[in-house]
């Protein structure tokens, strides 16, 4: 299944140094299934392990990842929604918790409003 438009898949993470890298690659694998033109954008939500470093090293190696650290843990609703107010992709998905599947939580040209989280709710979620 590839899709017509450019696709941003979220990462939220805290405190993940050890297992970071092996995300990253099945997250990877899976975009790159999708669509040819995608990010992959890790958000750090305030690790206090080596959380970013490697993330640093990973962007340095794929040019489709971006990294964004917030300074202190604010939660994954807040790491959300600062991946989908720095996303750039047509399509956003969500990579969270330990599943392999993503949740397509939009699908729209427009920029994100603020209130993302209570207009998610409203669209069909599909695992794939």
């Amino acid at each position: 299944m590839a899709l017509k438009r450019s696709l941003t898949v979220l990462l939220p993470v805290r405190d993940a140094q050890s297992t970071l890298a092996a995300t990253v690659a099945q997250v990877l694998e899976m975009a790159s299934d999708l669509n040819e033109r995608f990010e992959l954008l890790i958000i750090d939500d305030g690790s206090a392990d080596a959380t970013r470093e490697v993330a640093d090293e990973l962007s340095r190696h794929y040019p489709q990842i971006r990294t964004i650290r917030h300074s202190k843990p604010l939660g994954e609703e807040a790491a959300l929604r600062t991946g989908f107010t720095q996303s750039r992709g047509d399509v956003v998905f969500v990579r969270s918790g330990r599943s392999l599947t993503f949740e397509r939580l939009s699908w729209t040209s427009q920029p994100v409003r603020p209130n993302y989280l209570g207009r998610a709710r409203t669209f069909a979620r599909e695992g794939l």
